[in-house]
């Protein structure tokens, strides 16, 4: 689903003169993709094909949003209310590209009072590299960033904390520790081996990827060639010729595609459907 931008079946490796920086072999923060969607996709998958054997970096790393907001609601709950209730906008701006959608940090399920931060969290939207201009009244602007930088810090394990208190920041050092130390204890990390594929919930999951380079120089041994040959990249670059040091392959499944899917299999072998956790987060569960 959702080939519009990047194709069905897409390429995640270094190219030159790339315009997005997942094509380069910097840090990759942690984030969700398509943000800029009314939708966003649901499953993501990605399969490496390809690393050098004196790769140095690229771990893949997932951390879990809802959690983490779900700890950010019970430890600092007027951070957490800021991020219910301000919308932060999400763009997607290139040659042949035009999106935006506003929508809020954190989401709750609609209930009959819409004050109530206790109710059930069904989505979170986090996205750094596709954020835009803020539309919040100029008052809020300093609590909104506040509460994003105390939840960026929990996503984000490779953030620095400053050695002293600087008046340019919006938390303390203290503050920025303890969000931090939230991060240490929940990032998953791990370095794709090729033939190994990564799967997880894009909705509920941020992901991220180290930076990478390659020690002694060494030629990267590309076990995807023959995946290149259907590949077009975004700037038309010739892919043949190159040896990357990382490459991945990946596609999106829509959600509610997959949970139907997955429904009618259990239909057609008699067992039972009524389990099935929610799409939004895997917390409620719908009959």
């Amino acid at each position: 689903s959702h080939g519009s931008l990047y194709g069905d079946i897409f390429h995640v490796k270094s190219i030159p003169s790339a315009h997005n920086i997942a094509y380069t072999s910097l840090p990759c923060r942690p984030h969700q993709d398509l943000a800029y969607y009314q939708s966003p996709p649901g499953i993501q998958m990605l399969l490496c094909v390809g690393t050098s054997p004196t790769l140095v970096g690229g771990e893949s790393v997932l951390v879990d949003c809802m959690a983490a907001a779900e700890h950010l609601r019970r430890t600092h709950p007027d951070y957490f209310r800021t991020l219910v209730t301000c919308p932060a906008t999400f763009v997607k701006q290139r040659d042949g590209a035009c999106m935006t959608y506003l929508r809020p940090h954190i989401v709750l399920k609609e209930g009959p009072d819409m004050n109530d931060m206790d109710r059930e969290i069904v989505a979170v939207n986090w996205s750094p590299p596709f954020e835009g201009p803020l539309c919040i009244p100029a008052e809020q602007v300093r609590e909104y960033y506040k509460a994003y930088t105390a939840f960026d810090y929990m996503l984000d394990n490779a953030l620095p904390i400053p050695d002293a208190d600087e008046s340019n920041h919006f938390l303390s050092r203290n503050e920025m520790q303890e969000f931090a130390s939230y991060a240490h204890e929940n990032t998953w990390e791990f370095r794709l081996k090729p033939g190994e594929m990564l799967v997880f919930n894009n909705r509920r999951m941020v992901h991220g990827r180290r930076g990478f380079a390659l020690d002694n120089n060494e030629t990267c041994t590309d076990e995807g060639d023959e995946l290149q040959k259907n590949d077009e990249s975004e700037n038309g670059h010739d892919k043949e010729n190159e040896k990357p040091i990382r490459h991945l392959v990946g596609a999106y499944a829509d959600i509610d595609d997959t949970l139907c899917r997955y429904r009618v299999l259990l239909q057609e072998q008699m067992k039972p459907t009524a389990c099935i956790p929610n799409v939004g987060n895997g917390c409620s569960l719908i009959p």
